[in-house]
């Protein structure tokens, strides 16, 4: 009777310690996100043409301090781009974004939705995030917007995916936003991003699906740790290139990364 009783006593623990770190790490996290609310507007700036702007050192150390609450290890391969450069990643997690932006300093252009979420989209405006309505016809002024920032010797990243993927392919990336570093004279910078845990492929990083960014959270909250591992690519000269080509090329550059750390 004691064999069959062992299991069903392991699996209680491992749930009851699952409990344990999703309710402090949790609490860690909320913390983190109102101290970041109360910072923002003592390491931000809006510049004349009205862009804002944020303290990098602060942003760094506040992406960084959210990656270990969530135990997420990074490990990067290749020397991160210098400004002005148009960097592209495909996308698997809202955790991209704080990879990206602990190592880079860059802003990022994000789906319009989120400026209506609680704080986060406060937040995001206020580090300099530009927003894209999808499906409005937008795609020409953000190309705009993205250019002149280029000009001003600022980096841009996006996810030309346009959503998340489960980490195990890279979609198609979608060429009309490429033309801002074509106008601004600015290099493509391909940037491939992996999750694993213990050496396997992250099935829980993903964001897809019907999956709520709560549910997503409690995944991330509740295992003991897994690891980021950020290539970044040669950078990709955009001159004598049209759009299509360079999403083609960046494209084809971050599944060769990502099958090389493989």
């Amino acid at each position: 009777m004691l064999s069959f009783a062992r299991p069903s006593v392991e699996n209680h623990r491992k749930q009851a310690l699952r409990t344990i770190r999703i309710a402090w790490r949790g609490l860690l996290a909320l913390v983190h996100l109102l101290t970041g609310a109360l910072l923002t507007p003592f390491v931000t700036r809006r510049d004349e043409a009205g862009y804002w702007h944020i303290n990098w050192r602060i942003a760094r150390w506040w992406h960084g301090r959210l990656l270990r609450i969530l135990h997420i290890r990074v490990v990067t391969t290749g020397p991160p781009p210098a400004a002005p450069a148009l960097v592209v990643a495909n996308h698997i997690s809202w955790v991209d974004i704080h990879v990206l932006g602990h190592l880079l300093p860059t802003v990022f252009l994000s789906k319009a939705e989120v400026l209506h979420w609680p704080v986060i989209g406060w937040l995001a405006k206020r580090s300099g995030t530009l927003f894209i309505r999808r499906g409005s016809g937008q795609a020409g002024m953000i190309r705009q917007t993205i250019a002149d920032y280029l000009r001003r010797g600022g980096m841009v990243t996006l996810f030309p995916e346009g959503t998340t993927s489960d980490g195990l392919q890279v979609l198609r990336f979608l060429p009309p936003l490429f033309g801002a570093a074509i106008d601004a004279e600015a290099p493509v910078v391909p940037v491939a991003l992996r999750y694993t845990v213990d050496g396997q492929p992250d099935l829980v990083a993903p964001y897809t699906g019907r999956q709520t960014l709560l549910e997503n959270l409690g995944g991330l909250l509740g295992r003991p740790g897994s690891e980021v591992h950020i290539h970044f690519c040669i950078p990709i000269p955009s001159t004598d290139k049209d759009r299509k080509a360079l999403a083609e090329a960046a494209r084809e550059r971050i599944v060769a990364c990502i099958l090389h750390q493989e």
